[in-house]
């Protein structure tokens, strides 16, 4: 290949590609809300994730949850179909741990958990089917 190809051709064949790959048709995003609670309790403060699985393809939703709530809308929705639901929320557990380790000079900061084990988030198998429209899930999760 010239130069001339390189820095004047292959940009546009480049973007051309882009396009082409980007063209497999829009995905349906539809409403979803609902409540989740962990044995129990509502979730004070968390977010939800909604990702594709399966044979349902898009982008992974997510919003925050409140007071045990959460409230998508359907422009920033969960694609309609098979979604693995995904679960995050931080708790302060009440101890100060030095800012720098074993160097307590450095400053204290608050020590915090994640409140979900690892079966409800990066190994999730929650799922949920979205459908056409307005959605209602409530997930109710227990740490054992």
């Amino acid at each position: 290949m010239n130069r001339e190809w390189i820095t004047t051709r292959y940009p546009v064949v480049l973007l051309l590609l882009l396009l082409v790959a980007g063209c497999g048709g829009r995905v349906e995003r539809a409403a979803v809300e609902g409540q989740v609670s962990l044995d129990g309790r509502p979730i004070p403060k968390g977010s939800i994730f909604f990702r594709p699985t399966g044979d349902t393809k898009g982008m992974t939703a997510g919003g925050e949850i409140v007071d045990g709530r959460y409230k998508l809308t359907a422009d920033k929705g969960p694609v309609v179909g098979n979604n693995i639901v995904e679960f995050y929320a931080d708790l302060k557990t009440g101890r100060k741990l030095p800012h720098v380790p074993g160097d307590p000079s450095a400053g204290m900061d608050d020590e915090i958990l994640q409140v979900f084990g690892p079966q409800y988030n990066t190994r999730s198998k929650v799922q949920c089917k979205i459908e056409s429209g307005s959605n209602t899930h409530d997930f109710t999760l227990k740490t054992k």
